[in-house]
């Protein structure tokens, strides 16, 4: 949003529009040209793509104030075996990166309650249906939640700035690419 806002300041005559969806459905929508720019995690190398680091974001979980682990400020990650675990949707790089942990670490999965959008995840934990996983940049602040580091292992995504290579060049690209702010890293402690 920080961007958005920047690019309006410097360009308030130009129209914007923002769609959110997970990086599958983010990444066809640059693809098939229904998005100019986007911010992407894990972007697969594809030469006809232009990406830019714009952050590396570490998962955590988070409880609602209640949970008996709200105080812990982390938990290991083995300690999710046996938990509901409140997910985003099969596409979404934040449960590919949190499955690709528990698997090298061979630590059964157990239930899982899949939410279209970390809104929702957010309302399921404050709710109390479980435990979630998301970025830390994305957790935000809420007065519902604690935020917990996940200890043991480094469990992190690479976003990106990036757009159609042979788009980066159009007007409208690279003056939303000028305004991006560089490479940063959202620790498994630091809240948006």
């Amino acid at each position: 949003m920080a961007a958005l806002s920047a690019f309006h300041r410097r360009y308030p005559g130009v129209r914007l529009s923002l769609s959110i969806g997970n990086s599958d459905e983010v990444l066809h929508q640059l693809l098939d040209h229904r998005s100019d720019v986007a911010i992407i995690a894990d972007l697969p190398e594809d030469p006809r793509m232009f990406a830019r680091p714009l952050r590396r974001d570490h998962l955590i979980a988070f409880v609602e104030r209640t949970h008996p682990w709200a105080e812990r400020g982390a938990i290991g990650l083995a300690e999710l075996a046996g938990q509901r675990v409140i997910l985003r949707e099969i596409g979404s790089t934040t449960r590919r990166a949190f499955e690709a942990a528990l698997a090298r670490a061979a630590i059964p999965f157990g239930d899982v309650l899949e939410i279209g959008s970390r809104e929702g995840v957010r309302e399921a934990v404050a709710a109390g249906l479980g435990v979630g996983i998301v970025s830390a940049f994305e957790f935000g602040h809420d007065e519902r939640l604690c935020a917990l580091a996940i200890d043991g292992m480094d469990i992190a995504m690479m976003e990106y700035v990036a757009c159609l290579a042979d788009r980066r060049d159009l007007r409208i690209v690279s003056a939303f690419l000028e305004v991006m702010p560089p490479l940063t890293d959202a620790g498994p402690h630091e809240d948006a």
